[in-house]
């Protein structure tokens, strides 16, 4: 599912929010760059995932040196895309080609908080449920458990 989404998002996003002018191809390139690069992030994760069930680690640990080193670019990305989408709704207005490109940031946004920071899908089962709907607090992502574990075995 995750896969599909790295194309399936961003031809949504042309497909809504065509850009006629410049800046709003430089906008809607660099946030569907900035989403997608996420979203394959997600795929291999849960490829990982699956794969170490089956009891081959190998992929998984790859997975982790390949988001330990993606965090940072994929930052760059997402500020990036923020200035792009800031000087198109300056110069172009708000536009479908501008709303298209906050709306991938935002994606961006949620799933770098989703890998990388907490859990915010709190659907998945059922005790998930019950901590988001008692507000006391969100649980550690996953995978960014995964990558603190990584990142101090590399010390």
């Amino acid at each position: 599912m995750e896969a599909a989404n790295v194309v399936l998002v961003p031809a949504l996003a042309v497909y809504f929010g065509w850009p006629g002018a410049f800046l709003e191809w430089i906008a809607l390139a660099v946030s569907a760059l900035a989403a997608s690069s996420l979203l394959v992030v997600g795929a291999i994760y849960w490829f990982g995932v699956s794969r170490r069930l089956r009891g081959d680690r190998s992929l998984f640990r790859r997975w982790l040196a390949v988001a330990d080193q993606a965090e940072r670019p994929i930052l760059a990305l997402i500020v990036a895309a923020a200035f792009a989408v800031a000087g198109a709704l300056v110069m172009e207005g708000w536009t479908s080609a501008v709303i298209a490109a906050l709306v991938l940031i935002v994606l961006a946004v949620l799933e770098y908080i989703n890998y990388y920071r907490w859990q915010l899908q709190h659907f998945d089962n059922w005790a998930d449920f019950r901590r988001l709907l008692s507000l006391s607090g969100l649980k550690r992502a996953h995978s960014a458990r995964e990558l603190a574990t990584y990142r101090a075995s590399l010390r």
